[in-house]
Protein backbone atom coordinates (compact mmCIF):
# COMPACT_ATOMS: atom_id res chain seq x y z
CA UNK A 1 0.00 0.00 0.00
CA UNK A 2 1.21 3.59 -0.74
CA UNK A 3 0.52 4.50 3.24
CA UNK A 4 3.18 1.98 3.87
CA UNK A 5 5.68 4.25 2.45
CA UNK A 6 10.01 3.71 3.09
CA UNK A 7 12.32 5.27 1.30
CA UNK A 8 13.71 3.00 -1.21
CA UNK A 9 13.88 3.88 -4.99
CA UNK A 10 10.73 2.00 -5.92
CA UNK A 11 8.36 3.52 -3.60
CA UNK A 12 10.34 6.93 -4.70
CA UNK A 13 8.97 6.13 -7.93
CA UNK A 14 5.59 5.20 -6.69
CA UNK A 15 5.18 8.49 -4.58
CA UNK A 16 5.89 10.18 -7.78
CA UNK A 17 3.86 8.71 -9.64
CA UNK A 18 1.05 8.82 -7.45
CA UNK A 19 1.63 12.42 -7.35
CA UNK A 20 1.39 12.79 -11.17
CA UNK A 21 -1.94 10.98 -11.59
CA UNK A 22 -3.38 12.44 -8.61
CA UNK A 23 -3.97 8.85 -7.27
CA UNK A 24 -5.36 8.41 -3.34
CA UNK A 25 -5.91 6.56 -0.75
CA UNK A 26 -9.90 5.44 -1.37
CA UNK A 27 -11.79 7.36 1.20
CA UNK A 28 -9.02 10.24 2.16
CA UNK A 29 -10.44 13.05 0.61
CA UNK A 30 -9.14 15.46 2.69
CA UNK A 31 -6.35 15.24 5.25
CA UNK A 32 -5.94 17.86 8.00
CA UNK A 33 -2.95 17.85 9.67
CA UNK A 34 -2.25 20.62 12.38
CA UNK A 35 1.24 21.12 13.81
CA UNK A 36 3.14 20.58 10.66
CA UNK A 37 5.82 23.06 11.07
CA UNK A 38 6.87 21.36 14.33
CA UNK A 39 8.52 18.26 14.92
CA UNK A 40 5.97 15.25 14.75
CA UNK A 41 3.80 17.19 12.85
CA UNK A 42 6.53 17.97 10.18
CA UNK A 43 7.32 14.37 9.54
CA UNK A 44 3.54 13.15 9.75
CA UNK A 45 3.51 15.85 6.43
CA UNK A 46 6.37 14.53 4.93
CA UNK A 47 5.00 10.49 5.49
CA UNK A 48 1.64 12.01 3.94
CA UNK A 49 3.64 13.40 0.80
CA UNK A 50 5.69 10.59 0.44
CA UNK A 51 2.42 8.58 0.42
CA UNK A 52 0.86 10.56 -2.34
CA UNK A 53 -1.15 12.33 -0.85
CA UNK A 54 0.40 16.03 -1.44
CA UNK A 55 -2.71 16.92 -3.45
CA UNK A 56 -5.05 16.10 -0.25
CA UNK A 57 -3.43 17.50 2.40
CA UNK A 58 -4.21 21.09 4.13
CA UNK A 59 -1.99 22.02 6.60
CA UNK A 60 -3.11 24.85 9.54
CA UNK A 61 -0.54 26.82 9.54
CA UNK A 62 0.10 30.32 11.00
CA UNK A 63 1.99 33.23 8.35
CA UNK A 64 1.03 37.11 7.65
CA UNK A 65 -0.07 35.62 4.34
CA UNK A 66 -0.15 32.32 2.63
CA UNK A 67 3.05 32.80 0.82
CA UNK A 68 4.76 33.39 4.31
CA UNK A 69 3.05 30.26 5.72
CA UNK A 70 4.11 28.53 2.79
CA UNK A 71 7.52 29.40 3.22
CA UNK A 72 7.82 28.18 6.68
CA UNK A 73 6.00 24.56 6.28
CA UNK A 74 8.63 23.73 2.72
CA UNK A 75 11.31 25.02 5.75
CA UNK A 76 10.52 22.41 7.48
CA UNK A 77 9.50 19.93 4.80
CA UNK A 78 13.04 19.65 4.03
CA UNK A 79 14.07 20.07 7.34
CA UNK A 80 12.41 17.36 8.34
CA UNK A 81 13.64 15.28 5.03
CA UNK A 82 11.46 15.90 1.71
CA UNK A 83 13.47 15.00 -0.88
CA UNK A 84 13.88 19.21 -2.60
CA UNK A 85 12.68 17.59 -5.74
CA UNK A 86 9.38 17.37 -3.91
CA UNK A 87 9.22 20.86 -2.60
CA UNK A 88 7.21 22.29 -5.06
CA UNK A 89 4.21 19.22 -4.06
CA UNK A 90 3.63 21.93 -1.31
CA UNK A 91 1.73 24.81 -2.90
CA UNK A 92 -0.72 27.49 -1.51
CA UNK A 93 -3.68 25.30 -2.34
CA UNK A 94 -2.29 23.00 0.79
CA UNK A 95 -2.41 26.04 3.10
CA UNK A 96 -5.38 26.99 5.49
CA UNK A 97 -4.10 29.59 7.15
CA UNK A 98 -4.86 30.00 11.17
CA UNK A 99 -3.80 28.42 14.29
CA UNK A 100 -5.98 26.17 16.55
CA UNK A 101 -8.58 28.67 18.09
CA UNK A 102 -8.68 30.83 14.79
CA UNK A 103 -11.87 32.42 13.57
CA UNK A 104 -12.15 31.07 10.03
CA UNK A 105 -13.14 32.90 6.94
CA UNK A 106 -16.53 31.55 5.32
CA UNK A 107 -14.04 30.29 2.61
CA UNK A 108 -11.91 28.37 4.93
CA UNK A 109 -15.03 26.79 6.61
CA UNK A 110 -15.97 25.33 3.95
CA UNK A 111 -12.56 23.57 3.17
CA UNK A 112 -12.55 22.43 6.75
CA UNK A 113 -16.64 20.94 6.25
CA UNK A 114 -15.01 18.58 3.60
CA UNK A 115 -12.50 17.34 5.84
CA UNK A 116 -12.90 13.29 5.89
CA UNK A 117 -9.60 12.95 8.20
CA UNK A 118 -7.70 14.61 10.78
CA UNK A 119 -4.36 14.28 12.33
CA UNK A 120 -3.99 17.21 15.47
CA UNK A 121 -0.19 17.25 16.44
CA UNK A 122 -0.60 21.06 16.96
CA UNK A 123 0.47 21.69 20.86
CA UNK A 124 2.99 23.64 23.26
CA UNK A 125 5.67 20.64 24.09
CA UNK A 126 7.47 22.92 26.37
CA UNK A 127 8.57 21.84 29.61
CA UNK A 128 8.92 25.31 30.78
CA UNK A 129 5.81 26.00 33.34
CA UNK A 130 4.07 28.36 30.81
CA UNK A 131 0.35 29.18 31.09
CA UNK A 132 0.25 29.11 27.20
CA UNK A 133 0.99 25.36 27.11
CA UNK A 134 -2.50 24.81 28.86
CA UNK A 135 -3.97 27.24 26.92
CA UNK A 136 -2.87 26.09 23.34
CA UNK A 137 -2.94 22.23 24.65
CA UNK A 138 -6.57 22.30 26.39
CA UNK A 139 -8.67 25.26 25.24
CA UNK A 140 -7.69 25.85 22.06
CA UNK A 141 -7.60 22.04 21.19
CA UNK A 142 -11.38 22.43 22.46
CA UNK A 143 -12.18 25.47 20.39
CA UNK A 144 -10.60 23.10 17.08
CA UNK A 145 -12.44 19.95 17.70
CA UNK A 146 -15.55 22.05 18.32
CA UNK A 147 -15.42 22.65 14.77
CA UNK A 148 -16.10 18.90 13.72
CA UNK A 149 -18.43 18.14 16.27
CA UNK A 150 -21.92 16.65 14.08
CA UNK A 151 -19.83 16.51 10.84
CA UNK A 152 -20.94 14.31 7.94
CA UNK A 153 -17.71 13.98 6.07
CA UNK A 154 -15.35 13.33 9.00
CA UNK A 155 -14.25 9.68 9.67
CA UNK A 156 -11.17 9.82 12.08
CA UNK A 157 -10.28 12.65 13.85
CA UNK A 158 -6.33 11.41 15.47
CA UNK A 159 -5.54 13.56 18.64
CA UNK A 160 -1.89 12.83 19.47
CA UNK A 161 -1.41 13.08 22.69
CA UNK A 162 1.60 11.69 25.34
CA UNK A 163 2.22 8.52 26.88
CA UNK A 164 2.90 10.12 29.96
CA UNK A 165 -0.40 11.82 30.43
CA UNK A 166 -0.81 8.82 32.88
CA UNK A 167 0.60 10.72 35.85
CA UNK A 168 3.13 9.34 37.77
CA UNK A 169 1.40 7.04 40.40
CA UNK A 170 1.45 3.88 38.50
CA UNK A 171 3.79 0.73 38.49
CA UNK A 172 6.79 -0.02 35.30
CA UNK A 173 4.60 -1.36 33.11
CA UNK A 174 1.57 1.02 31.85
CA UNK A 175 -1.26 -1.18 30.33
CA UNK A 176 -2.10 0.14 26.98
CA UNK A 177 -5.90 -0.51 27.76
CA UNK A 178 -5.39 2.58 30.43
CA UNK A 179 -4.60 4.74 27.33
CA UNK A 180 -8.50 4.88 26.94
CA UNK A 181 -9.83 7.95 28.52
CA UNK A 182 -6.85 9.76 30.85
CA UNK A 183 -7.74 8.59 34.34
CA UNK A 184 -8.83 10.91 37.02
CA UNK A 185 -8.47 14.87 36.44
CA UNK A 186 -5.98 15.14 40.17
CA UNK A 187 -3.13 12.82 38.74
CA UNK A 188 0.11 13.51 40.01
CA UNK A 189 2.24 14.99 36.91
CA UNK A 190 6.13 16.29 36.64
CA UNK A 191 5.22 18.93 34.25
CA UNK A 192 2.19 21.22 33.25
CA UNK A 193 2.65 19.96 29.67
CA UNK A 194 1.73 16.18 30.46
CA UNK A 195 -1.24 17.61 32.94
CA UNK A 196 -2.33 19.03 29.89
CA UNK A 197 -2.70 15.99 27.52
CA UNK A 198 -4.16 14.04 30.28
CA UNK A 199 -7.08 16.84 30.74
CA UNK A 200 -7.85 17.51 27.31
CA UNK A 201 -7.80 13.96 26.45
CA UNK A 202 -10.84 13.51 29.30
CA UNK A 203 -12.51 16.52 27.59
CA UNK A 204 -12.46 15.66 24.20
CA UNK A 205 -13.98 12.38 24.82
CA UNK A 206 -16.67 14.26 27.47
CA UNK A 207 -17.44 17.08 25.35
CA UNK A 208 -17.58 15.63 21.64
CA UNK A 209 -18.92 12.53 22.25
CA UNK A 210 -19.88 11.64 18.57
CA UNK A 211 -16.43 12.70 17.64
CA UNK A 212 -14.53 9.40 15.80
CA UNK A 213 -11.45 9.95 18.47
CA UNK A 214 -8.64 8.02 18.00
CA UNK A 215 -6.10 9.23 20.68
CA UNK A 216 -2.26 8.14 20.21
CA UNK A 217 -0.05 8.51 22.56
CA UNK A 218 3.70 8.63 22.21
CA UNK A 219 5.95 7.66 24.59
CA UNK A 220 9.41 9.66 24.13
CA UNK A 221 10.26 10.76 20.69
CA UNK A 222 14.12 11.29 20.29
CA UNK A 223 15.64 11.65 16.89
CA UNK A 224 15.10 10.09 13.15
CA UNK A 225 16.02 6.85 12.04
CA UNK A 226 18.03 7.99 8.98
CA UNK A 227 18.19 11.56 9.85
CA UNK A 228 19.21 11.94 13.53
CA UNK A 229 18.61 15.17 14.94
CA UNK A 230 18.18 17.09 11.91
CA UNK A 231 14.31 17.74 12.50
CA UNK A 232 14.83 18.32 16.45
CA UNK A 233 17.43 17.54 18.95
CA UNK A 234 14.58 17.41 21.36
CA UNK A 235 15.58 15.64 24.57
CA UNK A 236 18.89 13.65 22.87
CA UNK A 237 20.70 16.37 24.79
CA UNK A 238 19.69 14.47 27.87
CA UNK A 239 21.79 10.94 26.79
CA UNK A 240 24.56 13.23 25.86
CA UNK A 241 24.70 14.36 29.14
CA UNK A 242 24.17 10.90 30.53
CA UNK A 243 27.35 9.30 28.56
CA UNK A 244 29.68 12.10 29.04
CA UNK A 245 29.23 12.14 32.56
CA UNK A 246 28.42 8.36 32.90
CA UNK A 247 25.97 8.66 35.70
CA UNK A 248 22.35 10.18 36.48
CA UNK A 249 19.38 8.98 38.77
CA UNK A 250 18.19 5.98 37.10
CA UNK A 251 19.60 2.92 37.32
CA UNK A 252 21.79 1.26 34.53
CA UNK A 253 18.87 -1.15 34.14
CA UNK A 254 16.28 1.16 34.31
CA UNK A 255 14.54 0.67 30.65
CA UNK A 256 13.84 3.90 28.64
CA UNK A 257 10.91 3.59 26.28
CA UNK A 258 12.08 6.05 23.38
CA UNK A 259 11.00 5.72 19.94
CA UNK A 260 12.20 7.73 16.30
CA UNK A 261 9.84 10.46 15.09
CA UNK A 262 9.48 8.62 11.77
CA UNK A 263 8.29 5.33 13.07
CA UNK A 264 6.00 7.70 14.72
CA UNK A 265 4.54 9.54 12.24
CA UNK A 266 4.09 6.92 10.31
CA UNK A 267 2.08 5.15 12.83
CA UNK A 268 -0.10 7.92 13.00
CA UNK A 269 -0.61 8.01 9.44
CA UNK A 270 -1.74 4.36 9.24
CA UNK A 271 -3.73 5.16 12.22
CA UNK A 272 -5.58 7.59 10.21
CA UNK A 273 -5.95 6.46 7.18
CA UNK A 274 -7.28 2.48 8.32
CA UNK A 275 -10.63 2.16 7.13
CA UNK A 276 -11.22 0.27 10.44
CA UNK A 277 -9.40 0.32 13.72
CA UNK A 278 -10.06 -2.20 17.06
CA UNK A 279 -9.36 0.82 19.44
CA UNK A 280 -10.04 4.19 20.75
CA UNK A 281 -6.19 4.51 22.31
CA UNK A 282 -2.83 3.40 21.43
CA UNK A 283 0.13 3.88 22.56
CA UNK A 284 3.22 4.49 20.23
CA UNK A 285 5.91 2.67 21.42
CA UNK A 286 8.86 0.38 21.91
CA UNK A 287 7.13 -1.50 24.70
CA UNK A 288 9.07 -4.54 25.88
CA UNK A 289 11.64 -3.64 23.70
CA UNK A 290 12.65 -0.69 25.44
CA UNK A 291 16.60 -1.14 25.87
CA UNK A 292 18.37 -0.36 29.41
CA UNK A 293 19.98 2.67 30.24
CA UNK A 294 23.23 0.54 29.78
CA UNK A 295 22.64 -0.63 26.73
CA UNK A 296 21.60 3.15 25.09
CA UNK A 297 25.12 4.13 26.53
CA UNK A 298 26.98 0.89 25.06
CA UNK A 299 25.80 1.80 21.67
CA UNK A 300 26.71 5.89 21.94
CA UNK A 301 30.16 4.05 23.31
CA UNK A 302 29.86 2.09 20.08
CA UNK A 303 29.29 4.91 17.71
CA UNK A 304 32.49 6.84 19.00
CA UNK A 305 34.69 4.32 19.05
CA UNK A 306 35.65 4.20 23.13
CA UNK A 307 35.54 1.53 25.32
CA UNK A 308 32.78 2.82 28.02
CA UNK A 309 35.20 3.58 30.52
CA UNK A 310 34.76 4.15 33.24
CA UNK A 311 31.01 2.53 33.62
CA UNK A 312 27.83 4.34 33.97
CA UNK A 313 26.55 3.95 37.32
CA UNK A 314 23.52 5.53 39.48
CA UNK A 315 24.03 8.70 41.46
CA UNK A 316 21.76 10.22 44.13
CA UNK A 317 20.26 13.45 43.35
CA UNK A 318 22.53 15.78 45.66
CA UNK A 319 25.20 14.85 42.94
CA UNK A 320 23.18 16.94 40.01
CA UNK A 321 24.35 19.85 41.27
CA UNK A 322 28.12 19.05 40.65
CA UNK A 323 27.00 17.15 37.27
CA UNK A 324 25.50 20.48 35.94
CA UNK A 325 28.79 22.56 37.05
CA UNK A 326 30.26 19.72 35.13
CA UNK A 327 28.46 20.38 31.88
CA UNK A 328 28.60 24.00 32.11
CA UNK A 329 32.62 24.08 32.28
CA UNK A 330 32.85 21.41 29.68
CA UNK A 331 30.48 23.68 27.50
CA UNK A 332 32.26 27.05 28.56
CA UNK A 333 28.45 28.19 29.84
CA UNK A 334 27.55 29.95 32.59
CA UNK A 335 24.12 28.59 32.84
CA UNK A 336 24.13 26.34 35.33
CA UNK A 337 21.22 26.55 37.43
CA UNK A 338 18.90 25.89 34.02
CA UNK A 339 21.38 22.53 33.35
CA UNK A 340 20.57 21.42 36.94
CA UNK A 341 16.67 22.17 36.59
CA UNK A 342 16.67 20.38 33.54
CA UNK A 343 18.84 17.95 35.17
CA UNK A 344 16.36 17.49 38.10
CA UNK A 345 13.47 17.87 36.02
CA UNK A 346 14.24 14.69 33.53
CA UNK A 347 15.29 12.57 36.27
CA UNK A 348 12.13 12.26 37.77
CA UNK A 349 10.89 10.69 34.07
CA UNK A 350 14.03 8.20 34.30
CA UNK A 351 13.31 7.13 37.47
CA UNK A 352 9.68 5.77 36.96
CA UNK A 353 11.61 3.65 34.35
CA UNK A 354 8.03 2.76 32.43
CA UNK A 355 7.57 0.56 29.76
CA UNK A 356 4.57 1.24 27.52
CA UNK A 357 2.68 -1.14 26.61
CA UNK A 358 2.05 -1.16 22.48
CA UNK A 359 0.59 -4.95 21.96
CA UNK A 360 -2.57 -2.86 20.40
CA UNK A 361 -0.52 -0.77 17.95
CA UNK A 362 1.51 -3.95 17.16
CA UNK A 363 -1.34 -5.84 16.03
CA UNK A 364 -3.42 -3.22 13.94
CA UNK A 365 -0.37 -1.75 11.97
CA UNK A 366 2.49 -4.25 12.45
CA UNK A 367 4.31 -1.48 14.01
CA UNK A 368 7.72 -2.35 14.46
CA UNK A 369 9.75 0.45 15.65
CA UNK A 370 13.57 0.98 15.44
CA UNK A 371 15.51 0.72 18.51
CA UNK A 372 17.10 3.89 19.57
CA UNK A 373 20.48 1.35 20.29
CA UNK A 374 20.10 1.28 16.20
CA UNK A 375 20.03 4.71 15.03
CA UNK A 376 22.12 6.35 18.20
CA UNK A 377 25.02 6.84 15.58
CA UNK A 378 22.98 9.39 13.54
CA UNK A 379 21.41 11.38 16.64
CA UNK A 380 25.40 11.59 17.62
CA UNK A 381 26.96 12.38 13.94
CA UNK A 382 24.31 15.00 13.64
CA UNK A 383 24.89 16.46 17.13
CA UNK A 384 28.71 17.11 16.18
CA UNK A 385 29.57 20.61 16.96
CA UNK A 386 26.41 21.23 18.31
CA UNK A 387 26.47 22.77 22.26
CA UNK A 388 24.13 20.76 24.91
CA UNK A 389 22.67 24.15 25.51
CA UNK A 390 21.77 25.10 21.94
CA UNK A 391 19.97 21.63 21.84
CA UNK A 392 18.04 21.81 25.15
CA UNK A 393 16.46 24.90 23.68
CA UNK A 394 14.47 22.60 22.08
CA UNK A 395 12.51 21.70 25.19
CA UNK A 396 12.68 24.70 27.16
CA UNK A 397 11.39 27.25 24.73
CA UNK A 398 10.09 29.95 27.03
Amino acid sequence: MMWDWHASLPAQDLAARAHACGTRLPGVDSLLLTGATGFIGGNVMVAAINAGLARRLLCLVRGVDAADALARLRENAIQCGLLRSRVDWLTEDNILLGVLDSDFSPAAQARIAGVTHVINCAAMASFSADAQVTRINVQDTLRFASRFAGSATLQRFIHVGTAMACGTQRGPRIAERDAGHGGASDLSHLVPYTRSKQEVEVLLRNSFPDLPLVVARPSIVVGHTVLGTQPSASIFWLFRIIHQSRRYTAGPHTRIDVIAVDDCARALLRLAVKPELAFDAYHLSAGARAPTIAQVIAAMDEAVSIDGEPAYRRCPASELPALASDVARKERNSNRRLIERALRLYSGFAELGYVFDNGRIREEIDFEPLSITDYVSECMRTSRGVGILEQMSWDFKS
